[in-house]
């Protein structure tokens, strides 16, 4: 950032789509990257990825190599940032919700999303990239993602929020305000 003040730009397709939480949901996951300094690691891998190309011989094996492990921690990062979300709503439907819409995007079917059948696909997902062509097809889609596949994503939102990690952040959270407010 080098100084520069950030920022966060909704589009007003965005803020047409979404609920008011939604909105909240969206601009948490976005200040998530900000906070764990995403844009700047980004940077820097895509960086050292460029050099391996100009090394003889190897170069070309560890540049892909690289481009390919930076693609996982892109995945990774979205999320982490799932989760800082999921931290400012403390309502995991919120959170899918936005996932849904924005993988399908008319605000004409917004109404007619259903949270529970989309964690349900989420599911049968996972059960159908259980054996190993599954698991084979499963990562040969989502290689070259730079954002994991929105029901994977929900799901991951889903089990975290069930978690006693994320249940135990809630608490200490709860704890603190109250502390502070007192």
């Amino acid at each position: 950032m080098n100084g520069r003040k950030p920022f966060i730009v909704l589009h007003t397709g965005l803020v047409e789509l979404l609920t008011p939480a939604e909105i909240q949901a969206v601009i948490a996951h976005e200040l998530g990257h900000l906070k764990c300094d995403h844009g700047i690691w980004l940077t820097f891998a895509n960086i050292v990825a460029v050099g391996a190309y100009s090394l003889p011989g190897l170069g070309v094996i560890i540049a892909q190599t690289l481009e390919e492990q930076i693609m996982r921690w892109l995945r990774a990062a979205e999320l982490t940032c799932d989760r800082a979300a999921l931290l400012v709503t403390q309502d995991p439907k919120v959170v899918v919700s936005v996932l849904m819409k924005l993988s399908g995007g008319s605000p004409s079917l917004a109404k007619q999303l259903n949270v529970d059948a989309f964690l349900k696909q989420a599911h049968s997902y996972d059960k159908a990239s259980s054996s190993p062509l599954g698991w084979y097809l499963r990562n040969a889609q989502t290689r070259q993602l730079s954002h994991p596949l929105p029901v994977l994503r929900a799901r991951e939102i889903d089990s975290w929020a069930k978690s006693s990690e994320y249940q135990n952040l809630i608490s200490r959270a709860t704890i603190f305000n109250a502390e502070k407010v007192g």
